[in-house]
């Protein structure tokens, strides 16, 4: 009898690390990576970012901020903690100095504004109009996350994360139209 309880209670041990083992390898090895898709059509990268869960045509509110001044409007949703936002100032510099004069610059930070300004200077951007804010207001869940806004307030394309080159350029073009 002792046999058999000690033979039962070795198949239930096998069995439950089987499942265990299973569960593990299929959460944190074979979970799918998730590939770009911009709100606008684009050509998602290997290495791309997360996609956004905003969608087109989703209302952005922002005090202080009257989308009708500008044909288009750049909304950098960034943190003074996010590694990508840092590695991605070169991209910001550029999008600063190339955007056309009818596009806006925004900057969203949920540090202090004064942290914030020092942070922008740091990347060297620093025409954009900041606001201290929490970025969830505007659906935004994760850094960096820019967003592109009519002058209606409405988005039209929004990009999660560090842009590989390819995505960059999608963006500069589509800010450019």
């Amino acid at each position: 009898m002792i046999k058999k309880v000690e033979v039962l209670a070795n198949v239930a041990v096998i069995v439950t690390s089987i499942v265990l083992c299973s569960v593990l390898v299929k959460r944190y090895f074979l979970t799918p990576k998730q590939t770009v898709t911009a709100a606008a059509p684009s050509t998602p990268s290997a290495n791309a970012p997360k996609a956004s869960a905003l969608q087109p045509g989703t209302k952005i509110s922002l005090p202080g901020i009257d989308w009708s001044k500008n044909s288009r409007t750049v909304v950098l949703a960034l943190s003074t903690t996010c590694r990508f936002c840092s590695e991605s100032g070169p991209f910001y510099q550029k999008l600063e100095q190339q955007k056309p004069g009818t596009v806006g610059l925004v900057a969203v930070l949920p540090q202090s504004v004064e942290d914030s300004r020092d942070y922008l200077n740091k990347l060297g951007v620093k025409t954009a109009t900041l606001i201290q804010g929490s970025l969830s207001s505007i659906g935004v869940s994760g850094t960096p996350t820019l967003l592109l806004v009519d002058q209606n307030g409405s988005l039209i394309a929004s990009w999660v994360g560090k842009l590989p080159d390819n995505e960059a350029l999608n963006v500069m073009s589509q800010i450019s139209q």
